[in-house]
């Protein structure tokens, strides 16, 4: 069942079965999985801290989005290709398999270099490079974040 406080709207197509993947809790989970994952960009970006620490928490944010991605499939089944909400449903999802795009990239790429026993070759760079470009391309997390600006027009409204 959906957790207590989260309100179901009755007449609404999608009716919560475990839980509530559009009430707030759900939605400020998601939100703090953005910012996390914002945050530890930034951080890589900048050469904050030990890399392998900023890595891990990276591939870490990347797991937590495809459980909330793959819950919120099961969750809403045919209605999350659907739904008024379907634009964003197919954005998430080109993010997420973007990101185990780039985690796969990742752990080839360190287990090439482990293999080459440190000797860095050509083809490790350029999978590295091409690694780089994915992670830019998960700046587009962010955009999710717009989700909020159309929440607070409807609750101006009245």
């Amino acid at each position: 069942m959906a957790a207590k406080g989260d309100e179901v709207d009755l007449e609404s197509e999608y009716q919560p079965t475990f839980i509530n993947v559009e009430g707030p809790r759900w939605e400020k989970f998601g939100y703090a999985l953005i910012g996390g994952s914002t945050c530890i960009m930034l951080f890589q970006a900048i050469g904050f801290g030990p890399s392998w620490v900023w890595k891990e928490a990276d591939d870490i944010s990347t797991v937590l989005f495809t459980f909330e991605l793959f819950v919120r499939i099961f969750e809403k089944g045919y209605l999350f290709c659907t739904e008024q909400e379907k634009n964003w449903n197919f954005f998430d999802s080109l993010v997420v398999a973007i990101s185990i795009f780039s985690m796969a990239i990742s752990a080839k790429a360190a287990a090439d270099a482990g293999a080459a026993n440190g000797h860095g070759s050509t083809a490790n760079n350029a999978a590295m490079n091409k690694m780089k470009a994915l992670r830019t391309l998960r700046l587009l997390r962010l955009l999710r974040l717009f989700r909020i600006f159309r929440g607070i027009e409807k609750a101006l409204r009245f």
